[in-house]
């Protein structure tokens, strides 16, 4: 089965790296998810492994709750990817949930840093923001899971 073999790869990686190694294949599992969703929904469905790589993503954004310098932007991937997952498939919103998504939603959005604004940096200055900041994916992510802003 070819159609799931770029996609399980990656998706095995994601299961086992942390720090950088991990942001770089949540945003190649992201884009994957978003531009064949039903390659990569048919990776995590074959495999039987839908509720341990949500797991895993829910994991690792309660990890990195704090920013560090050397992977800026796992948090944003990791909520990308989760708003593409629940697009392409509602059954994933309940799966996330069930992870308790929302409460880490919450606490990434308590915990803003200006530098994941940013695309590239120049030394310590940021130089190229990002189209979308953190802050409308979070809440992107927290309206499909069924939390209304009040």
């Amino acid at each position: 089965m070819v159609y799931c073999l770029i996609p399980l790869q990656v998706i095995e990686g994601i299961m086992n790296a942390e720090g950088r190694e991990l942001e770089v294949l949540v945003g190649l599992s992201s884009e994957i998810c978003n531009v064949i969703p039903e390659d990569f929904v048919r990776g995590l469905e074959h495999n039987q492994i839908k509720e341990s790589f949500i797991q895993r993503l829910v994991s690792a954004l309660n990890s990195n709750m704090v920013p560090s310098a050397h992977c800026l932007g796992i948090r944003r991937v990791i909520v990308q990817h989760a708003i593409y997952m629940m697009e392409c498939n509602p059954v994933y919103i309940n799966c996330f949930k069930e992870c308790q998504m929302m409460e880490a939603l919450v606490r990434v959005e308590r915990t803003p840093s200006r530098a994941e604004n940013y695309r590239f940096f120049l030394g310590d200055a940021g130089i190229m923001e990002h189209n979308i900041p953190l802050s409308v994916l979070v809440a992107r992510a927290k309206k499909l899971m069924g939390h209304e802003q009040l």
